[in-house]
């Protein structure tokens, strides 16, 4: 089996299954912000690119979930290189929670877990996640 090999969404699972993180002072209320990176298994293609976005829409619908979205690469034209800027990828889903605790309840939630495991797992080659919380406003 490939090192990585999975998906973004299965991500949010084994982040579900791992030591719980404290919050620091001022980030227990604040919504939870997950950003995933995919590179899908047939790299490139629009059908498969278009398949997972479409395959992972319901998961929007979920409890606490606030904001979904997913995407490819915008291909911007700038005027010149930025070195920065990654346009490997597939697939981008950017998912907003209501709270740390609405996200780590929708890692749990029993459609999330099929979808993940069961339709967006096969497609995934590579996945990269970033996650942030947003902290409590005055």
């Amino acid at each position: 089996m490939k090192p990585f090999y999975g998906l973004t969404l299965a991500a949010w699972l084994a982040a579900g299954c791992s030591q719980p993180v404290q919050p620091q002072t001022g980030e227990a209320g604040g919504r939870m912000h997950h950003v995933a990176v995919v590179w899908l298994k047939q790299p490139g293609d629009p059908q498969a690119r278009q398949r997972y976005i479409e395959a992972s829409r319901p998961l929007a619908r979920l409890p606490g979930v606030v904001a979904y979205d997913a995407g490819t690469p915008a291909a911007v034209r700038r005027s010149r290189a930025n070195a920065a800027l990654d346009e490997s990828y597939d697939v981008a889903v950017s998912a907003v929670f209501e709270s740390r605790q609405a996200y780590q309840q929708f890692l749990h939630d029993p459609e999330y877990l099929r979808v993940a495991q069961q339709v967006l797992r096969p497609l995934v080659e590579k996945y990269k996640l970033y996650e942030f919380a947003e902290p409590d406003r005055p």
